[in-house]
């Protein structure tokens, strides 16, 4: 109702209201403003970058980019670099001459932080040279790994060089990258046994490398993606969490004098040596002696190799070992291809340690040649047809590319003794599977020594040769599709 008697009023005032008047004077003008500036039609005004879009990456990863700017020049020909060169631009795609698409890869070295970038532009008209232009700070390489305190902790583990420390890590990439398989620790640590990994969480026990550097560690890792390529993570050293590494001076080993009074004192306590080689291709013998009574069939001396790089994860982990149950000598082979500096991390198998620990180590080295080949033939080796003979034993021979392609199957290789003495032979995988050796008369047929195996990563046997006779290994593994490395060595 009240909205029908507003309508009506309305409706007589506008009834009421006469024919409209004359038009009224115009207005005076009002006072003129100020000249405005002139307009840079030529150029557009100041040339600038305005923005690189992603402006954060991981290390070790690569990304489209696109880099914006104002009243630029960009042309195909621009470079684009980065203040740091782990950072690389690979390719360049012109949008518009305010617009790039940059490929970009950071390597896995990149220092995080915030990075510059310049480009330079060739004169497009009435410039005097190349346009060049620096955006500060334009992208910033973040950390892809978090390190964990452990519980209770406020700050990271002091660790010397060669020792064993526990890790925990977060992915900070996990959407994009989220750990897949075989995933590791890298970088100035590599990881012993397994680890416990999720998409987003790994830890395990890790050994530090033998030369890495003193203060705070930045940790690494490693996973297998999906479709079998590697992916890195790095962790950032200022991490509050980072463990803290202490130099450590390796105990120097010369080639056949025995280093005695050696113990393993504590649990998870390594002992680490030192030693060099003069030429290149080389056996080195490391042998344990007096052995104390912490020492048995079941807690043997272990430990880890490098080379002079000083990485744990460019050289193999080992178990010592010796023929017949009551060991006095227990042994371990290696082959160093390159002349130069060697080390070794010792510690007890289990881990533990006590005075009763004690040991005497000594290193030999001799001339080593490679065998051709330990892969199958087609159909698989036999007793006739073994996978590699040996006519002389007149040095150290050795092969890398041995596989254990079914699970207990039989590699033969056959070896002629060219002296009477010891023969030490070595077979060596990843620890966890069953690896072992074994020895058979000279047609591979008859056991003469029953296999021996050990899940420690090497397993060998001691064997008492006469000269002119011909011998028969017999290499064996529990696990199907394994790789193993074999070493045949004369006294040395």
């Amino acid at each position: 109702m009240k909205k029908t008697l507003s309508f009506l009023m309305m409706a007589m005032l506008a009834a009421c209201q006469g024919p409209a008047g004359e038009k009224g004077e115009a207005g005076l003008m009002g006072e003129k403003g100020d000249k405005g500036d002139k307009a840079d039609v030529s150029s557009g005004g100041t040339a600038a970058l305005a923005a690189l879009t992603p402006s954060a990456m991981f290390p070790g990863r690569t990304a489209v980019m696109q880099l914006s700017g104002v009243a630029t020049h960009f042309q195909s020909t621009s470079s684009v670099t980065f203040d740091d060169p782990a950072i690389k631009v690979t390719k360049v795609e012109v949008g518009s001459n305010a617009n790039l698409r940059l490929m970009v890869e950071v390597g896995v070295d990149a220092k995080l932080g915030a990075h510059d970038l310049t480009i330079s532009s060739p004169p497009t008209g009435g410039e005097t040279g190349n346009e060049e232009l620096k955006l500060t700070g334009g992208l910033t390489v973040m950390p892809s790994l978090g390190v964990e305190l452990a519980s209770g902790a406020t700050s990271g583990p002091t660790v010397s060089q060669g020792a064993l420390v526990d890790v925990a890590v977060r992915n900070l990439d996990y959407r994009d990258n989220p750990f897949w398989s075989l995933s590791r620790f890298a970088g100035p640590i590599s990881t012993i046994g397994t680890v416990n990994a999720t998409t987003v969480r790994m830890s395990g026990l890790a050994i530090v490398d033998v030369l890495a550097p003193a203060g705070a560690l930045a940790v690494g890792g490693t996973t297998v993606g999906p479709f079998g390529q590697t992916i890195t993570y790095v962790s950032d050293a200022k991490d509050t969490a980072a463990p803290q590494v202490k130099a450590r001076t390796p105990t120097a080993l010369a080639f056949g004098m025995p280093k005695i009074g050696e113990t393993i004192a504590e649990k998870r306590a390594t002992n680490l040596y030192k030693y060099t080689t003069t030429a290149d291709s080389q056996v080195v013998h490391m042998q344990f002696g007096a052995l104390g009574t912490g020492w048995s069939n079941f807690v043997r001396p272990s430990g880890y190799t490098a080379p002079a790089s000083g990485k744990f994860s460019e050289g193999q982990a080992f178990d010592s070992w010796a023929s017949g149950g009551a060991a006095v000598v227990r042994n371990v082979l290696q082959i160093v291809a390159k002349k130069g500096d060697g080390y070794s991390a010792v510690l007890a198998s289990d881990q533990s340690g006590s005075m009763a620990h004690n040991y005497s180590i000594m290193v030999k080295a001799g001339a080593a040649t490679a065998l051709s080949s330990l892969k199958e033939p087609m159909g698989g080796d036999t007793a006739m047809m073994p996978l590699a003979s040996v006519a002389e034993l007149d040095k150290a021979y050795y092969g890398t590319d041995g596989k254990i392609d079914t699970a207990y199957e039989d590699d033969f290789i056959k070896f002629k003794a060219k002296t009477t003495g010891k023969v030490y032979v070595q077979v060596g995988a990843v620890p966890g599977p069953n690896i072992g050796v074994g020895l058979r008369d000279a047609g591979c047929s008859m056991v003469v020594m029953p296999t021996q195996y050990s899940r420690g990563g090497t397993m060998g046997v001691e064997l008492d040769v006469k000269a002119g006779d011909t011998y028969c290994l017999r290499v064996s593994g529990d696990t199907t599709n394994v790789a193993y490395n074999l070493i045949i060595s004369p006294a040395l």
